[in-house]
């Protein structure tokens, strides 16, 4: 009996060691991530003629002497890495809770769509090097980015556009082949709803004031990684009052405004099988989540 009691004493100590060393290299930056070149940086804030003293003064230390720096500059860069990684933690853990408070327990997708990290764009390398272009021409700054499926107002055909927030604005593009053309820039002010079902879908629709000038409508939108993106425009704007979820169900129905003439209709359906938007033969946009 004693010598059972002691072996799971054993077990249960070597367990807790491991689990340790587990979240203790969590914390640990990896050291390859990290550049060497350490004498130049350390003298970026100082004039260029003490710069060129300082480095000949360093290359002219003595090797152990040299070495010491070395490892000083090497720690130093570790702490900085670390903090930068506890940071970004942080944001994400900051953008989870956000989203579980706009969607737990309202949007059936909320489980699956919150499971990975949130990340900053979903773009493909050529869509990065559009958006970074397009980026140089804006003075505000990038928030996320990701191509999405945009319905016309009238008719409801699909087009591919790229959608780019920033901190300040709207913005979607059209995709060619060399640059983007920007099709719609709203500021974020003049977004008066952000309008979702609580079913599996990516329907989104954006309901605009009517006190933008240049207000064609609504706009229409199926955005993968609907709840990533969501929540990240709602961290920017820091109005939670935005969204709104609507059920599901029978009878169940959205307007959205065009310019110059009526309202359209979007018809919310529950459907057991994959969700979809699509049209139906009186020609409304019907969604099925």
């Amino acid at each position: 009996m004693v010598k059972e009691e002691f072996s799971f004493k054993r077990t249960f100590i070597t367990h807790t060691r491991r689990q340790i060393l587990h979240r203790l290299t969590r914390s640990i930056p990896n050291l390859r991530v990290l550049p060497r070149g350490w004498h130049k940086k350390i003298f970026i804030k100082v004039s260029p003629e003490l710069v060129q003293r300082s480095v000949k003064f360093v290359l002219y230390l003595p090797f152990q002497a040299t070495n010491k720096l070395r490892k000083v500059h090497m720690i130093w860069k570790n702490k900085r890495y670390k903090i930068s990684q506890d940071l970004k933690r942080k944001k994400q853990i900051e953008l989870k809770m956000l989203a579980e408070y706009l969607f737990k327990d309202k949007k059936c997708s909320y489980e699956c769509n919150t499971r990975s990290l949130f990340l900053n764009e979903r773009l493909n390398s050529l869509e990065k090097y559009l958006k970074m272009t397009f980026m140089r021409t804006l003075n505000e700054k990038y928030v996320y980015g990701v191509k999405v499926v945009k319905f016309d107002r009238k008719g409801y055909k699909r087009r591919t556009r790229l959608l780019i927030l920033t901190n300040k604005s709207f913005c979607l593009n059209k995709i060619l082949k060399n640059k983007l053309r920007p099709k719609e820039k709203i500021p974020l002010d003049f977004i008066k709803k952000l309008e979702v079902t609580s079913g599996m879908d990516n329907f989104l629709l954006i309901k605009i004031s009517p006190q933008y000038k240049h207000n064609k409508g609504d706009i229409i939108l199926e955005v993968p990684y609907l709840i990533e993106f969501v929540t990240k425009f709602i961290n920017i704007s820091g109005n939670y009052k935005l969204l709104n979820i609507n059920k599901l169900g029978v009878n169940k129905k959205l307007l959205h405004d065009i310019k110059g003439s009526k309202s359209g209709v979007i018809e919310l359906k529950e459907h057991n099988s994959t969700p979809s938007i699509t049209k139906d033969k009186y020609k409304n946009l019907i969604v099925c989540g």
